[in-house]
């Protein structure tokens, strides 16, 4: 038999295991694979177009590239959507398909979009970028605490630490705070946080370039608090999947936890559901703008009349930045949907 409703394919890094359903929903086929002879057989094992079924993990964007250029369909789940569907069953890699088989049948559930190569692309330099963030970061307090301990002070900040940290060694080495060891050893701290600075630029250079190549990108750097890290951020999601702009900010868990009961609405703190990435970066685009509103020549724009009738409705600096980066998150979802810049 080679016609089924569903596969579901449970993932792994060396071996697959499939199972597949008939119209009547019954499984009628379970195997299991290597990935090797997975790719090579596809074609033996189902010559018809069939529709594949997968958690969304690190590798499914791959075999779901695969599976496309052999003409088949593809629906990835949420591993949180799928575990429900495998309550009633012991834990194993064939009642995981199983699992998957049945999930996938289900309407209400919201299915991942697969990612392009070029997607996969953009997401490693901002995955880099990241890294390398946390790494100058954690180096440089290093050196900062370790100078603190030996009776040198620091009075700036933490981002001018980082760029003059080698000036601040040499000082404390002048002034007798650290020896000739510590010095030596620090000095190579300084060359690395030195080599993550450059890193961390050229990725952003990198990333920028990319937006050129981005009509989605070009449109959404016309957004207040939204620069080219934010559009590369935004242009590389799949928008077309939502069918509002409440459902993409939603997506991003931008939005209240809502508990409701015998009619009583609660709303509590943002869901934080979706990319941390994203929403972290759109709130920290939502403050530039949020404490823009306190110096003089404030633009006459509708997001900031929006943050000023916040303010003066008394709410906390925090809860601001938020919604306006949920505004920012509807107001990008547009300008993509509508294929439009910004009008203030």
């Amino acid at each position: 038999m080679t016609n089924y409703t569903i596969i579901g394919i449970d993932l792994a890094k060396t071996k697959f295991h499939f199972a597949a359903m008939n119209n009547e929903h019954k499984i009628v086929l379970k195997k299991a694979i290597t990935r090797k002879d997975f790719f090579e057989q596809i074609s033996t094992l189902f010559p018809k177009q069939q529709t594949f079924a997968m958690e969304a993990c690190g590798g499914c964007h791959h075999v779901a590239q695969k599976l496309r250029e052999l003409g088949h369909n593809v629906i990835l789940l949420k591993p949180k959507d799928v575990k429900p569907y495998a309550k009633s069953r012991q834990k194993n890699d064939l009642n995981d398909a199983i699992a998957i088989c049945k999930a996938s049948l289900d309407p209400e559930i919201m299915h991942v979009q697969p990612k392009t190569k070029k997607q996969q692309e953009i997401a490693y330099l901002h995955k880099a970028r990241q890294n390398t963030i946390q790494q100058r970061i954690q180096r440089s307090n290093s050196i900062m605490t370790s100078l603190q301990e030996f009776g040198y002070i620091t009075k700036c900040g933490k981002s001018r630490f980082a760029s003059d940290c080698k000036d601040f060694v040499n000082d404390a080495l002048e002034n007798g705070f650290i020896s000739i060891v510590i010095y030596n050893q620090m000095l190579i701290d300084c060359r690395e946080i030195s080599q993550l600075i450059a890193r961390e630029k050229d990725i952003e250079q990198d990333i920028i370039a990319n937006n050129k190549s981005s009509n989605d990108a070009q449109l959404l750097v016309t957004i207040p608090g939204i620069g080219p890290i934010n559009a590369s951020i935004l242009s590389n999601k799949s928008v077309e999947i939502y069918e509002t702009a409440r459902d993409f900010a939603s997506s991003l868990g931008l939005v209240p936890k809502q508990s409701t009961t015998g009619g009583v609405i609660r709303l509590g703190s943002i869901t934080k559901q979706g990319d941390r990435y994203a929403r972290t970066m759109l709130i920290q685009g939502a403050r530039s703008i949020v404490m823009r509103t306190s110096r003089s020549n404030v633009p006459n724009d509708k997001i900031y009349h929006f943050i000023q009738r916040l303010k003066e409705s008394g709410k906390g600096f925090n809860v601001i930045c938020v919604a306006v980066a949920n505004k920012l998150a509807r107001i990008a979802y547009a300008c993509i949907k509508g294929g439009v810049e910004y009008n203030a």
